[in-house]
């Protein structure tokens, strides 16, 4: 059955869609062990997260957001990146409810000796071929997923919302 309903995109779609398949399968494996640290895909976007919003001061629901993660999610894994030492909570002295986060020390030395290998470990080839882009053309592709995300967020929310049925 041909699939002409997504044209030239065919190979980008499916290329989304193969990348989401293989992240989900993987995506709770917690690896590590340095230094005591274990981390999931999940945990370590949750880390990169805060480190990179640390100069504002941002809700946790907020940072959920930024990720297009449940908060109770959200919540559990930094729960585990402050029991690691990787992150610290802290309350504003006007709203004691409010949590705010930040990386400690160690979390930052952390981030940053591994996302070095990282990018040798794929993030570099896969920036390489998209090297000869122009910022605007980076930006259209950019816009591109964020939109795909955006209807794939709402479409989520739609279908997770509990439905009543008539007795």
């Amino acid at each position: 059955m041909e699939l002409s309903w997504m044209g030239r995109y065919r190979n980008l779609v499916g290329q989304l869609t193969r990348y989401a398949n293989i992240y989900v399968r993987g995506y709770n494996i917690e690896l590590g062990g340095e230094d005591g640290v274990f981390l999931s895909a999940q945990s370590w976007q949750v880390l990169e997260c805060i480190i990179e919003h640390e100069d504002e001061v941002l809700k946790m629901a907020e940072l959920s957001r930024c990720l297009g993660m449940p908060q109770s999610t959200f919540s559990k894994y930094v729960k585990r990146l402050v029991q690691q030492h990787l992150v610290e909570r802290y309350k504003k002295t006007d709203n004691q409810k409010e949590i705010i986060l930040r990386p400690s020390a160690f979390g930052r030395e952390f981030y940053s000796s591994k996302s070095k290998g990282l990018l040798e470990l794929g993030y570099k080839q896969m920036f390489g071929l998209l090297e000869n882009l122009s910022d605007d053309d980076l930006e259209a592709v950019v816009a591109a997923v964020q939109n795909l995300a955006d209807h794939l967020d709402r479409d989520t929310d739609d279908f997770s919302k509990t439905r009543l049925i008539k007795l």
